[in-house]
């Protein structure tokens, strides 16, 4: 990390082309979760950051990038973009994380001290500050695509927040109740669902290689009308709260759950927090689904997010939709 190049601007040119190619490729395997992002893209900073990083905004600007890469110029200004990177890297605080046998924590421990003893202490603590941001969005984008990928998203909360549990739970119920039924038995659709996303502080919906758009957009609507409106069965909501018990419950290998515990540590994610979390979900009732159905699931919050055909696309401008070629 201490000896890098920055003088392959040819190299970095193939490297690009590369990564955009398998970003292109990866868009209809992957399509379900990008157009969630997009959907949730303007729900917070955070959200933003990875629809820009990882998402649609990333993979456009990549193809941008690509076609830059033609001038020499633009190669040399971006290696000097790199570099300035790199140093404020190698200026920043470091942690290490050795998952190791007892045996050989010692000799990994004198490896890194070797490495790492004449290193920078980590003089930089600038911390990354975004912008606060919560606004709706419309966007269907066109690829190249034989299937649709239809996401819908609302606003709600961290996973500080007491309504999170219900709303980790409201996923499952509705993916069981009426989501998998509506999207893909009766709509032909290869898989469809709901999840929330505590890192976007939004409730998503989510439909894959679906052969439906606006179909599907109004299944969406349906199911937050079914939480609202039906008699449901307690083992319903048994279900779901067991779903979200065995997420929290998932083995780990010895090495993940090292992983876990010093992530946890890293961004206060303390035992007491996932304790109370994990007792929330336990205690919660149909009258809690409910209750953050209609306080965060109303009409007027709602954002979306499409993966389709320009053809396809197109048949979305009356709904008051951006299209968006990529």
């Amino acid at each position: 990390i201490h000896e890098v190049r920055f003088d392959e601007d040819k190299r970095l040119q193939e490297l690009i082309e590369q990564i955009c190619a398998r970003k292109e490729n990866s868009i209809t395997g992957q399509g379900h979760s990008l157009a969630m992002s997009l959907a949730s893209s303007r729900m917070s900073p955070t959200a933003q950051l990875a629809h820009r990083s990882g998402g649609l905004e990333g993979i456009k600007f990549l193809k941008e990038l690509r076609t830059q890469m033609a001038d020499k110029a633009s190669r040399e200004e971006l290696l000097d973009k790199f570099k300035a990177v790199h140093k404020k890297i190698l200026s920043a605080e470091k942690e290490f994380l050795v998952i190791a046998e007892p045996e050989h924590q010692a000799q990994l421990l004198t490896d890194l001290e070797e490495v790492w003893s004449n290193a920078s202490k980590g003089s930089n603590t600038n911390m990354l500050e975004l912008t606060p941001l919560r606004e709706n969005l419309r966007q269907a984008w066109s690829t190249t695509t034989q299937v649709n990928f239809c996401a819908k998203a609302y606003p709600t909360v961290a996973s500080g927040h007491a309504d999170n549990a219900a709303l980790q739970v409201l996923s499952g119920f509705m993916r069981n109740g009426f989501l998998h039924r509506a999207i893909r038995e009766q709509g032909g659709a290869y898989g469809g669902g709901a999840s929330q996303d505590a890192n976007s502080a939004s409730f998503r919906f989510f439909s894959y290689r679906d052969p439906r758009l606006q179909e599907t957009l109004s299944d969406f609507d349906a199911a937050i009308d079914w939480v609202l409106s039906s008699q449901h069965k307690p083992h319903q909501l048994e279900e779901a709260i067991l779903g979200v018990i065995a997420s929290l419950d998932k083995p780990a290998s010895p090495a993940g759950e090292a992983k876990q515990a010093f992530y946890n540590q890293a961004f206060g994610r303390t035992l007491e927090h996932r304790t109370e979390f994990r007792k929330q979900v336990l205690n919660t009732s149909v009258e809690d689904l409910q209750r953050v159905t209609e306080f965060y699931l109303s009409p007027e919050k709602a954002s979306i997010g499409v993966i389709s055909n320009k053809e396809s696309a197109e048949s979305l401008k009356d709904e008051g939709i951006e299209i968006i070629i990529l």
